[in-house]
């Protein structure tokens, strides 16, 4: 136990006294999550995170577990008849520290089960709110939605985030 704990010490310590330039590289991130999503036609032509307004407009809430820590997860996405995928997501820890990132990616067709085994995508990490305030980095994501109501993802997650902007 006392190694243990003197383990702990010594690497809370070169963390404490690495060089910012060590620390720029970024921390991976890894998890996986899983949300309930409505989707609906985008009669109202909204578009999130820059992107130009697709065929329908999605709302999803969810939650996972990552190298984080535990993270709740807030998407608002648009998506093409052809399956391309844009908008806006927010990972929120139990503390209520967010990280933003644009979300952007392409749905596969479904597969004889009504399941999208084919999706993938990109997050890039545009900012946060305490721990992660002007966070920065990008990550892969891939993803299994069936298809109903309410839609149910399954996303996996891995890249690296860089706190404060350090990338």
């Amino acid at each position: 136990m006392k190694k243990l704990i003197g383990s702990l010490a010594l690497a809370a310590m070169i963390v404490a006294v690495a060089p910012k330039a060590a620390l720029a590289q970024g921390v991976p991130i890894k998890g996986t999550f899983t949300a309930a999503a409505t989707v609906t036609p985008n009669t109202g032509n909204v578009a999130f995170c820059g992107g130009t307004p697709l065929d329908l407009a999605v709302e999803a809430h969810g939650a996972g577990y990552s190298t984080l820590g535990a993270l709740s997860l807030s998407l608002q996405k648009t998506i093409a008849v052809s399956g391309a995928m844009h908008g806006c997501l927010d990972l929120t820890a139990p503390n209520g520290d967010t990280l933003s990132a644009i979300y952007d990616g392409t749905e596969g067709t479904p597969n004889a089960n009504n399941f999208i085994v084919d999706a993938t995508g990109t997050l890039t990490f545009t900012g946060g709110t305490g721990r992660f305030l002007g966070a920065s980095g990008s990550a892969h994501f891939t993803a299994v939605f069936r298809r109903g109501t309410p839609v149910i993802a399954f996303y996996s997650v891995a890249g690296t985030v860089s706190p404060h902007g350090d990338q």
